[in-house]
């Protein structure tokens, strides 16, 4: 079903391309129209709940840029929605938008059931919850197609590290045992502490012998190493199921949270800190829905881009008069776009980036030349939307990057450079979208 939903996503994208060949304006083709929501579950602590401020934290962004990116057709699900199924908020800029509360995020709740805290897991998997005439646990009442998990800063906070990846794994395990088999579940790393502002409510630590009014630098650097490590094993972890064929993928929260200016109070994001978080799942949940490999993070992965957009071909023609020899060299560079990244592959049939130097030719000496004539020549240059690479943006360009979306075509690496239309380094629906609009603003121009 989930496989379904997504593909129904490209094809609506890959129709609203149609009409623009009679020469129409295209109105968007919404995935509504042809298919279910893919129902996504937010779960986790009191960050996914929205703490300090009240209005939802990072969800209401996530819908947003969701929402920005042309996802409308989504549900938010879980038994927290604040009793209605559509909220409106107005950001600092004036901008007012509509989304769905629904969650599952517990202010004060560990990864389990530990000391005084109470447990996701226990919470999750408890039998009585109720939706749509289904009862069961909360992954059986609310049948998520993506779950997005973010857990384990109160474990932290109370200096429970020991098992703290254990009780992760069993926590997942449970969770990949009981989502649909062509589900996803996001799994994600935790934002730093702000040791400086918060060393109040790590009394765990201080009561195992360290004191933050005496050593300040050895008790934050206790902290930050329990918070590193803690991330590092998220990540493992996923790696882990992704061995074996999981359903499963990591989200680097910590890597877009700033704990400086990103945090309220040492501990939960402000609202710059959430709206960040909620653009980086938006980019995570899109790239999933259609089909493609995330941005990866400056945090854990290293991407280099080398971005030259024009393609020139240079001949240099030397003919000299002399009766004795005739000498014509000829240079010709091609320097292809190129984005390298350890995560994404441009196009699937691994073109690589080539750059080669053609030479020919025979020895003469300075005296021997009498003459010489250069003459240049430059090919034309290719721009974002050519992806047939004909030095003009058309309707063959936006029917040629719905059949490789739809996976019926292979493109080249330049090719793959003039499709992202979206400048996000990678080739998807945002891309269709950006060039149906493209084609769509020139079509009104020209009448």
């Amino acid at each position: 079903m989930m496989k379904q939903k997504i593909l129904a996503v490209l094809t609506s994208l890959c129709i609203g391309v149609l009409p623009l060949a009679a020469g129409m304006a295209a109105a968007p083709v919404a995935a509504e129209d042809t298919t279910e929501p893919v129902r996504i579950l937010a779960m986790g602590d009191s960050i996914t709940d929205g703490y300090i401020n009240g209005d939802n934290g990072y969800r209401k962004y996530f819908c947003y840029e969701m929402q920005q990116k042309g996802f409308t057709n989504f549900d938010m699900v879980g038994p927290k929605n604040s009793w209605s199924d559509s909220v409106s908020y107005t950001t600092s800029d004036g901008v007012t938008f509509q989304y769905d509360p629904a969650h599952a995020g517990y202010s004060g709740y560990a990864i389990e059931k530990i000391g005084s805290r109470q447990g996701l897991y226990e919470t999750i998997f408890d039998t009585t919850y109720y939706n749509n005439n289904v009862t069961g646990n909360m992954i059986e009442a609310y049948d998520p197609d993506i779950v997005l998990l973010q857990i384990g800063t109160n474990d932290l906070l109370d200096n429970q590290n020991a098992g703290i990846t254990d009780r992760l794994e069993k926590l997942v395990d449970k969770l990949l045992d009981s989502i649909d088999s062509d589900s996803m579940l996001f799994v994600a790393s935790v934002p730093d502490i702000d040791v400086s502002v918060k060393h109040d409510w790590l009394w765990a630590y201080q009561s195992s012998g360290y004191s933050y009014e005496n050593n300040p630098e050895e008790f934050t650097a206790l902290v930050e190493q329990s918070v590193d490590n803690y991330n590092a094993s998220v990540k493992e972890l996923v790696e882990k199921k992704q061995a074996v064929g999981a359903r499963i993928r990591f989200a680097d929260i910590n890597s877009v949270v700033d704990m400086k200016t990103g945090l309220e109070d040492g501990v939960h994001p402000n609202e710059a800190g959430y709206a960040c978080m909620g653009k980086y799942w938006s980019e995570q949940v899109s790239a999933y829905l259609n089909g493609t490999t995330p941005t990866p993070t400056p945090a854990t992965t290293t991407e280099v881009t080398t971005a030259t957009e024009a393609t020139t071909t240079t001949a240099i023609e030397t003919t000299t008069t002399s009766t004795e020899a005739t000498t014509e060299t000829t240079v010709s560079t091609t320097t292809e776009a190129t984005t390298t990244s350890t995560e994404t592959s441009a196009t699937e049939s691994s073109e690589e980036t080539t750059t080669e130097t053609t030479t020919a030719s025979s020895s003469v000496s300075e005296s021997d030349t009498t003459t010489s004539t250069t003459e240049t020549s430059a090919q034309p240059t290719w721009q974002k939307g050519d992806v047939t690479l004909d030095g003009t943006v058309n309707i063959a360009d936006a029917v040629r990057l719905c059949r490789y979306l739809l996976g019926s075509e292979t493109i080249s690496q330049q090719a793959y450079q003039c499709a992202d239309v979206y400048t996000d380094s990678m080739v998807n629906g945002f891309d269709l979208a950006a060039l149906r609009q493209m084609l769509t603003n020139a079509g009104g121009q020209n009448q």
